[in-house]
């Protein structure tokens, strides 16, 4: 059996520390008893054990040793090991049973170890949850909400609330949550509006950070125990906000400009973008995201599969559709033979390189336009001609707000209602 010595009828697990942690370990072999004296019993919790340890070890090689994080963390492992929840010594007091705060004096006492006892009486003073410490716990919260996206799509989720947090720590320095208090909050946001005032920033910007800090600051809480008022934090924090500001093109301007010779100077890939996403809708990184087998050009009724791949996940579960081809957009897969090869995965760049192009060009009608403006503007070309409202959002990849039964509008119905806004090729 792995691990596992008998002393007596009693079985017990031992294993060397590894040499590159032998600092974080009182003696260069930990043991621990099992407490039966069934082969079988013994062998379960030795792999049990086992795996806790391989699982803090595998923390310390990726993240490296915080001392009073690491402490904890060993604190809380030990405690485990030791067939124990680490519970602080008040809660131990004040919240166990006598059969449990018994058994985990003679735990204590049995191992004749400093470290041990610590952990299993929970005499360890937990760490500090600073605004650092509480943006890694919301990360590390979220993760499994991320499922299925891709590192760019998580680098784009994570960066902003990243950015909510250095700039609070910027302000007011890296406090421990439980000390923040509202006139910290309201310092920050007079930051902000100063930003606002003197260098053009949008009062969305502020707005997100403020909801950013508010969600790691309850959640850090709620996976910690600690009580913060976060609501009243926050109260009336808020900054105005104009009216969005980007606006969809005329049917006419997609027609004749964008579609027409004004962008004949534009790269290939990134001209029949502009043909694809004009009569699709789809996102931009849905479009960027696509993999050769979902373009189904061969099919009765050719159209794109908006759906999770290796290259992306997606914005939302309404956003898996089908989207029948029709004018522009048959006429760019129909040029392309496949996918974007060069913009592959690279939903900012070619974003970035088409609105360029139009800045610089003198193409755009407004500031307020951009290369998303043609999503909006397929909705309301879709709007116009008044297509059944489970439709439009199947076409949009929008939430349809009834019950939904069976599988939603056919290739064939979507195609009947696109074949009427196509745009001329």
């Amino acid at each position: 059996m792995t691990h596992i010595i008998r002393r007596g009828k009693w079985y017990h697990f031992k294993k060397r520390v590894p040499a590159a942690y032998a600092d974080y370990f009182p003696r260069p072999v930990i043991q621990i008893p099992l407490k039966t004296d069934s082969p079988i019993i013994a062998q379960a919790r030795a792999q049990n054990f086992l795996q806790v340890l391989d699982e803090y070890w595998a923390e310390m090689a990726d993240k490296g040793p915080d001392p009073d994080e690491a402490r904890f963390k060993k604190a809380v492992r030990i405690a485990r090991l030791s067939g124990f929840s680490y519970r602080p010594i008040r809660e131990i007091v004040s919240e166990t049973s006598l059969h449990e705060f018994v058994e985990r004096i003679d735990a204590a006492a049995y191992a004749n170890d400093p470290a041990v006892a610590g952990a299993v009486l929970g005499t360890l003073k937990e760490p500090d949850i600073t605004v650092s410490r509480a943006l890694d716990i919301f990360l590390s919260h979220e993760k499994v909400n991320l499922i299925g996206r891709s590192e760019h799509q998580i680098r784009k989720w994570e960066n902003p609330r990243k950015k909510a947090a250095a700039n609070f720590i910027a302000v007011s320095g890296d406090k421990e949550i439980e000390a923040i208090t509202r006139e910290n909050i309201l310092q920050f946001r007079d930051w902000w509006v100063g930003r606002i005032r003197h260098e053009g920033k949008a009062a969305g910007s502020a707005n997100k950070d403020f909801g950013y800090l508010r969600q790691m600051l309850r959640c850090a809480a709620d996976n910690t125990g600690l009580v913060l008022p976060v609501d009243d934090l926050f109260k009336k924090t808020m900054l105005k906000e104009q009216a969005s500001s980007r606006r969809p093109f005329e049917i006419e301007f997609i027609q004749n400009v964008l579609l027409g010779p004004p962008v004949a100077g534009m790269n290939e890939e990134c001209r029949l973008f502009l043909y694809a996403m004009a009569d699709t809708g789809a996102r931009v990184s849905e479009l960027a995201g696509l993999e050769p087998q979902d373009i189904a050009m061969d099919h009765e009724i050719p159209h794109i599969k908006i759906r999770p791949n290796a290259t992306r996940g997606l914005k939302t579960p309404q956003s898996e559709r089908d989207i029948p081809l029709v004018g522009a957009s048959l006429y760019a897969f129909r040029c392309l033979q496949g996918g974007f090869d060069h913009y592959h995965g690279k939903a900012d760049l070619i974003s970035n390189t088409i609105n360029k192009f139009l800045r610089e060009n003198d193409v755009l009608p407004s500031a307020q336009h951009s290369l998303y403006s043609l999503r909006h503007s397929f909705e309301d070309r879709l709007t116009a001609v008044e297509p059944p409202d489970k439709v439009q959002a199947a076409l949009m990849g929008h939430k349809y707000m009834r019950p939904r039964y069976g599988y939603g509008p056919s290739l064939a119905q979507k195609r009947e209602w696109l074949e009427k806004i196509a745009l001329k090729i």
